[in-house]
């Protein structure tokens, strides 16, 4: 049972984790190189698109950070019910205590992935707000 709560936890894991790697390399894929002497760009222009595209950047790492932050404090109050099981003085308590674990996963993989899909929208519109036109 364990093995398939732990398999099933990895292969959501490592889903998330391939999901926002991509996103990030389209996000580099993204970045803004326009040549200066080109299409009548001014240099203050294509600055001023750079130094936005930057401030996005920063942002976007760091809702990513607090993201991997609240994953992991979810999978340690994770570990330390699984702790417990060896305190289950009845298999009442342990199917309990089990339960507990499946829906504290639940909850977490829920949470993980309504998180990615809001950050993807709210990069998707702050990508449209970055682009100004010329």
């Amino acid at each position: 049972m364990f093995d398939q709560m732990f398999e099933g936890f990895r292969r959501t894991w490592v889903s998330s984790l391939q999901m926002q790697q991509e996103m990030f390399k389209q996000y580099a894929q993204q970045w803004p190189t326009i040549p200066l002497n080109t299409a009548g760009f001014s240099v203050e222009w294509v600055q001023k698109v750079q130094k936005r595209w930057l401030e996005f950047m920063a942002e976007s790492l760091n809702r990513h950070r607090e993201a991997i932050d609240s994953t992991y404090k979810g999978a340690i109050q994770t570990l330390e019910q699984m702790l417990r099981l060896a305190e289950a003085k009845s298999p009442e308590d342990y199917r309990r205590t089990i339960e507990e674990i499946r829906h504290k996963l639940f909850e977490t993989f829920k949470d993980q992935s309504e998180a990615q899909l809001r950050e993807f929208q709210r990069s998707a519109e702050k990508w449209f707000e970055v682009i100004p036109t010329a």
